[in-house]
């Protein structure tokens, strides 16, 4: 344990304060294992107020972020912030309080699975791979149902039931 890691607290510090408030900016770098990409993750911000209960301490944290991330249709790289809560309890029975963790989960998770650089984008020619959003490229696609891969499929006939199969 790092007593000297600004993201892990003393328990009984925060116990004899009533609480504590702590406003961070720990560096991206250090969450950059989270992502496919270490340059995803540009800044982090965080809050964390920690209440004293009975038997407990109550950390409700907030977690910003802004990364850079890739449209799903096109592939530009775009810029959007993200921002999630989270809440946690630590019993008495603890000496220090290490939220490293916490945060990194909330993190990683803060990325969609699908980001769109905007609601109308175009996305890529399927046949030049040229980006629609930015010019026209007169490619000619044609798009085959989602049937038309079972135009052409022929089936055996079943028996009928009760009947045994005379194979």
């Amino acid at each position: 344990m790092q007593e000297n890691d600004p993201l892990v607290f003393k328990y009984a510090d925060i116990r004899d304060q009533g609480g504590l408030n702590v406003k961070l900016a720990p560096a991206p770098a250090a969450y950059a294992d989270a992502f496919d990409s270490p340059e995803t993750l540009r800044k982090v911000k965080v809050e964390l107020d920690f209440s004293v209960g009975g038997d407990s301490i109550l950390l409700e944290g907030r977690v910003y972020a802004e990364m850079e991330l890739f449209c799903s249709r096109c592939g530009d790289p775009l810029a959007r912030a993200f921002e999630d809560s989270f809440d946690e309890v630590y019993p008495d029975s603890l000496e220090y309080i290490d939220t490293r963790e916490v945060i990194r989960e909330t993190v990683a998770l803060l990325a969609p699975i699908k980001v769109l650089c905007s609601q109308a984008c175009k996305g890529r020619c399927l046949v030049c791979g040229g980006n629609r959003n930015h010019k026209a490229c007169g490619c000619q696609t044609q798009w085959a149902g989602s049937f038309e891969a079972l135009k052409n499929l022929k089936l055996d006939k079943p028996d009928k039931p009760g009947k045994k199969n005379s194979k």
